[in-house]
């Protein structure tokens, strides 16, 4: 059992760009350790509170519920802990669900920049985030070579109005949709914003589906071509993962071949319930994007972590199986219904 096994991008494991952890610095909290923790995903996909990084790393990961075995009575305020309880109850840590889903709750946020991306996530992007804003540059600016290689300048160019031919496109734009050109131009950069959600989320799923593929050969072949071959209980095991992982990965592949269907846009005939109808699909499409991918990030990075070289015995493969990788599953299933 072996194989070739690249390590998962670490900007979304981690800070701004992670979609399986949150710096709880972001967040008015009293408690100075507190301050410096993080919230994560553990394996079951719930969400902890990770003191590895702080004075009292010897905490590690706990549960909102153990906070205050390791605390004096009196240490932590019952307004610090209202805030742990109500953020450890997000779905998602990602930067687009996260806003929304504060919204209600709220918290007072220190560090705006959680909800956007940093500027080397966006640099990275600038392959998929072209493909799909590629019509609307040729409707902009049809008679003009650009060479346009960063995703900032792709942004730029969505929402500049000076150039004369531009803004005589604009204006027609916005006549199609019943909008000012102010207004049009807002809803330019929200499509924008829109439009960079789409290529970050297909991003995490393009790298982690692939080590997706790695884990599931991984576990075929130590279970199917092992000493196991015989043992019906391990078989069934595995069949059931086996179809979790399936169901996962073709699940995510149908909302993204959606995706890049209703953002290949005619520009011409634009109009306003196109807009509308554009942005609700993807809005909606997140939250479930969200938490599958960050569950597929979560089970393949411990995989990797604990089977670095893709190696383990059969019997070592089996209990990954039915527990660090079966926990939580059925969860991941369930915030992928059918795409209709």
């Amino acid at each position: 059992m072996s194989g070739e096994n690249k390590e998962i991008d670490k900007g979304i494991l981690n800070g701004h760009d992670s979609i399986v952890s949150l710096p709880l610095s972001a967040f008015k909290l009293e408690h100075l350790t507190l301050q410096t923790a993080t919230l994560r995903k553990n394996i079951a996909l719930e969400t902890v509170i990770d003191f590895t990084d702080t004075k009292k790393r010897d905490i590690g990961l706990i549960s909102p519920k153990e906070l205050m075995l390791h605390f004096e009575r009196d240490e932590i305020s019952d307004a610090d802990k209202k805030t742990i309880s109500l953020l450890t109850s997000l779905q998602s840590l990602d930067c687009y669900t996260l806003k929304t889903a504060l919204a209600p709750l709220k918290i007072k946020v220190l560090d705006s920049n959680i909800f956007n991306l940093s500027s080397s996530m966006k640099t990275a992007l600038f392959p998929l985030m072209s493909r799909i804003t590629r019509p609307l540059i040729q409707y902009l600016y049809s008679d003009q070579k650009f060479g346009v290689s960063d995703t900032e300048t792709l942004l730029r160019l969505i929402k500049d109005t000076e150039p004369i031919k531009v803004r005589e496109r604009l204006e027609i734009m916005a006549q199609n949709m019943s909008v000012s050109l102010p207004k049009l131009i807002e809803s330019l950069e929200e499509f924008g914003d829109l439009f960079l959600s789409v290529s970050f989320f297909e991003k995490i799923n393009i790298e982690a589906c692939s080590k997706l593929d790695q884990l599931a050969l991984w576990a075929e072949d130590g279970i199917k071509n092992s000493n196991l071959r015989n043992d019906s209980s391990a078989q069934s095991q595995f069949s059931q993962v086996e179809r979790k992982l399936g169901y996962i990965k073709s699940n995510l592949h149908s909302r993204f071949d959606h995706l890049g269907k209703i953002t290949q846009i005619d520009w011409e005939e634009f109009g306003a319930n196109d807009f509308k109808t554009i942005k609700r699909e993807i809005l909606s499409q997140q939250a479930n994007l969200a938490i599958a991918l960050c569950g597929v990030v979560v089970k393949t990075f411990e995989w990797e972590k604990q089977f670095p070289s893709a190696g383990g015995s059969p019997q070592q493969c089996l209990e990954f199986l039915s527990q660090d990788l079966s926990m939580g599953l059925e969860n991941l299933t369930r915030a992928l219904p059918e795409i209709e």
